[in-house]
C-alpha cells in the first residue's frame, strides 16, 4: 500500500538579523607606514570595498579595519584587527572581505584561530584574491597552505633585512635611528641638542658629586616638570655609551622563531662596538668614572641574594599603588617597604612590614575563612544566585545545563547498570554512552562559553572553586604557599598596617597587624 505524499515547503535561509535582510559586512586591510602612501591606500581600498558592496545589493557596509603593514606578522599588535575581532564578538558583522590571506595573517597558528573564532561567532571571510571563502570551506588544509607560506614569506624577509643590518653593523655604516636625550637626528646624522646636553652633563655631575639616582630624579622633576622623569631613565642617561660619541649596536635582537619579539641580547649574537660615531658630550674620562662609581655604589646596595622572595609582587600599597620591594636587615631578618618611598616627591606613610607578620596575617585569615566557611561564602554564592535569578525573571541558561547534566549522567549511570546485569550487549551501550557522552561534551563545552560572558556567572564559579578549596584543606599552622597561589592574588597594605588579602574571586579579607 503507498503511502500518501506529504507536501514540504521549504523556508529559504536569511542572514539577516534584526529584520535587516541586509548582509553586515567589514573590510580588513593592511597599509602601507609612509603616511602619504597610507592615506592614498586607505581611501584606495575604501573605495574598493565601496564598489564591490554598491555591486551587491544584499551586503551593507559596517566598517573598515586597517593595520599599518608593519604590524601584518602578529596580531597582538594589530589594534583594528582586534576591534574587528571584537565586533565580530558583539555579533556587528556577518562577513569579512579580505584581499588575501597574506594580508589577514603571516602566522599560520593565528591566522586559523582567528578564522576558527569567527565561526563560532557567525561570521564568514572571503579572501579575494586566493578565491577561499570561509562558509563554505569544507576543510582548513587550503587555507592553512596559504597562511603557512605567507609565514614562511615573512620570515624570510625578517631574515634579510638582520642580515643586511648586520653587515652594516660589521662595516660600521649601520645607522640607529633612535635618537637618546640630548640629541637631534639630521641626515642620518645624532647632532647635540645645546640645552639638553647641557642638562645631560648637569646630571653626570650630580651624580659624581654624591647624588643618586633618586635625588637625582627629585631635582630634575622640579626643574623640568613637564618632561616625564624616572630613575630608570636617569640610570640610562649615566650608562648610555652614546653620549661619549660611540655606539654599541646588536644590545636587543630578534629570534628566527615565532612570536618576533625582541628581546635583550644577554650573548645569544654578537654585539658591535664603534667609536666616535657622532658628536660627544660627555668625555670618555667622566663617563668611566661614573661607570666605575655606579658598580661600586651597586656592591654597597645590593639586593639581598638567593632565590626570588614568594611575596614579589604580591604586595602593594593601598593608597598610592607602588608595589612593595623587599628588603634585609643586617642580622637577615626580610622585611618590605612600599617602594615609593624615598623615590617621590610624594611622602608615604605606607609601614614596613616584616615576611614573618605577613605569613601569619595569611595563617589567620584563611583560618577564619574555614571556620566561616557556610557565612562567608556558602551565603555569598545563594545570594548571588538569587539576585541572579531575580534579574534574569528565572530564565538561568547554566542552572538549566547543569540539570540536563545531572539528568544524562543518571542515563549514564543506568546504562552501565544495565550492561552489568546482562539486559543490554556490549554494542548496545556503546552505542548509547557514546551519544550521551556526545551530548554531554557539547553541554560542558557550552557551559563554559556562557560562564566566560557572563560576568555574574563568572563569579559565582570563582566563589564556587574557594569553596571547593577551602572544604578541601586543613586549618593552617604554618605558611602554606600553594594554597595562597590558589586563593589569593593580591595583598594591600594599609597606612595603619592593615592587611587587606585579596581573593581571585573579587572577595576581600582585612587582617589587622599584631
Amino acid at each position: 500500500m503507498a503511502v500518501q505524499g506529504k507536501e514540504v515547503k521549504i523556508i529559504k535561509p536569511t542572514k539577516g538579523k534584526d529584520g535587516d535582510d541586509l548582509l553586515r559586512v567589514g573590510a580588513y586591510c593592511r597599509v602601507s607606514t609612509d603616511s602619504e602612501d597610507q592615506l592614498n591606500s586607505f581611501f584606495t581600498q575604501v573605495q574598493h570595498y565601496n564598489d564591490y558592496i554598491r555591486e551587491n545589493e544584499k551586503m551593507r557596509l559596517v566598517d573598515i579595519y586597517a593595520d599599518e603593514g608593519i604590524t601584518g606578522v602578529s596580531i597582538a599588535r594589530r589594534d583594528e584587527f582586534k576591534r574587528m575581532m571584537r565586533d565580530a564578538k558583539n555579533r556587528k558583522l556577518d562577513r569579512i572581505l579580505v584581499k588575501s590571506v597574506t594580508r589577514f595573517a603571516r602566522n599560520a597558528l593565528e591566522c586559523i584561530e582567528a578564522v576558527r573564532e569567527l565561526k563560532a561567532c557567525g561570521v564568514s571571510i572571503y579572501f579575494e584574491n586566493d578565491n577561499i571563502d570561509t562558509g563554505s570551506m569544507n576543510s582548513e588544509m587550503i587555507l592553512y597552505i596559504k597562511s603557512a607560506f605567507s609565514q614562511s614569506e615573512a620570515m624570510s624577509a625578517s631574515k634579510r633585512m638582520q642580515t643586511s643590518v648586520r653587515m652594516k653593523m660589521e662595516d660600521g655604516t649601520y645607522v640607529n635611528s633612535s635618537v637618546p636625550f640630548g640629541y637631534r637626528f639630521v641626515d642620518d646624522t645624532l647632532v647635540v641638542e645645546p640645552k639638553e646636553a647641557e642638562i645631560v652633563r648637569e646630571i653626570y655631575q650630580m651624580y659624581l658629586s654624591g647624588k643618586g639616582a633618586t635625588i637625582i630624579l627629585k631635582h630634575m622633576q622640579a626643574k623640568m616638570p613637564e618632561m616625564k622623569w624616572s630613575e630608570n631613565g636617569i640610570n640610562y642617561i649615566l650608562s648610555n655609551e652614546r653620549y661619549i660619541g660611540d655606539s654599541l649596536w646588536q644590545k636587543k635582537f630578534t629570534p628566527h622563531t615565532l612570536p618576533l619579539r625582541l628581546q635583550k641580547n644577554k650573548g645569544e649574537l654578537p654585539k658591535y662596538y664603534c667609536e666616535n660615531t657622532h658628536e660627544a658630550i660627555i668625555t670618555k674620562e667622566v663617563f668611566e668614572a661614573v661607570r666605575g662609581l655606579m658598580k661600586k655604589r651597586s656592591k654597597c646596595y645590593k639586593s639581598p641574594t638567593g632565590e626570588k622572595a614568594f611575596f614579589s609582587g604580591r604586595l602593594r600599597c593601598k593608597k598610592c599603588g607602588w608595589v612593595y620591594k623587599r628588603r634585609e636587615k643586617k642580622n637577615g631578618t626580610l622585611y618590605w617597604t612600599c617602594s615609593r618611598k624615598g623615590r617621590d616627591s610624594e611622602v608615604c606613610h605606607a609601614p614596613e612590614l616584616l615576611d614573618s607578620e605577613i605569613r601569619t596575617a595569611f595563617i589567620r585569615m584563611f583560618n577564619i575563612l574555614k571556620q566561616n566557611e557556610h557565612i562567608l561564602i556558602a551565603e555569598t554564592i545563594a545570594q548571588l544566585q538569587a539576585l541572579k535569578t531575580k534579574i534574569n525573571s528565572g530564565n538561568n541558561a547554566i542552572a538549566e545545563i547543569d540539570e540536563e547534566l545531572m539528568a544524562l549522567s543518571k542515563k549514564n549511570a543506568t546504562y552501565s547498570e544495565l550492561l552489568l546485569q546482562g539486559v543490554i550487549d556490549y554494542t548496545l551501550f556503546v552505542q548509547q554512552t557514546d551519544a550521551l557522552n556526545q551530548k554531554i561534551y557539547d553541554l560542558r563545552t557550552r557551559r563554559i562559553k556562557l560562564i566566560n560572558e557572563d560576568e555574574d556567572e563568572k563569579c559565582i564559579e570563582q566563589l564556587r572553586e574557594l569553596q571547593r578549596t577551602v572544604n578541601a584543606a586543613e586549618c593552617l599552622t604554618e605558611m602554606d604557599e600553594t594554597l595562597f597561589e590558589k586563593i589569593a592574588d593580591t595583598v594591600l597594605i594599609e597606612q595603619n598596617g592593615t592587611m587587606v588579602f585579596r581573593l581571585k574571586c573579587g572577595l576581600e579579607f582585612p587582617v589587622e597587624r599584631w
